[in-house]
């Protein structure tokens, strides 16, 4: 019986060209792998980034519309104020028609004239609500000055 002794734990051993070919080929895998990891890290980076300036952006927008709230109650509260102190003023002006009218014998169309009032009808209404002790409501500004 003969022996076989070509398998006998001894590996056959790879010529240097090829062990610098395999040896390359790791290399380039390495640094494909660095530089996938590299592209990784920048894209959480970029991500993380996207994130912050939405979360600024989003702040932003809270702190312009809790101003633009307050601002909104002080106009609202000037507007209050105004249609107020108009409504008074209306009030003085319709009692002012209505005794030009009564006191000074005007007519209707004398007073309208006199007051710069835009139509008799409207002179009709101002007096009326002189009458009853209100003047007309705030869209009916009959005096320009």
């Amino acid at each position: 019986m003969t022996e076989d002794t070509r398998g006998t734990g001894r590996r056959r051993r790879r010529s240097t060209k090829i062990s610098e070919r395999l040896e390359a080929a790791r290399r380039r895998n390495l640094d494909q792998l660095a530089e996938q990891r590299r592209r990784e890290q920048e894209v959480e980076g970029a991500l993380a980034e996207f994130v912050e300036a939405g979360e600024s952006i989003a702040a932003a927008e809270r702190t312009a519309e809790e101003k633009i709230n307050a601002l909104q109650r002080k106009i609202d509260g000037v507007r209050a104020d105004l249609r107020s102190v108009t409504a008074a003023s209306h009030d003085r002006q319709a009692q002012a028609a209505l005794r030009i009218h009564e006191i000074g014998g005007r007519t209707v169309e004398q007073v309208s004239d006199l007051l710069e009032i835009d139509s008799v009808k409207e002179t009709r209404r101002v007096l009326a609500a002189a009458r009853v002790g209100h003047a007309p409501d705030d869209e009916a500004r009959f005096v320009r000055f």
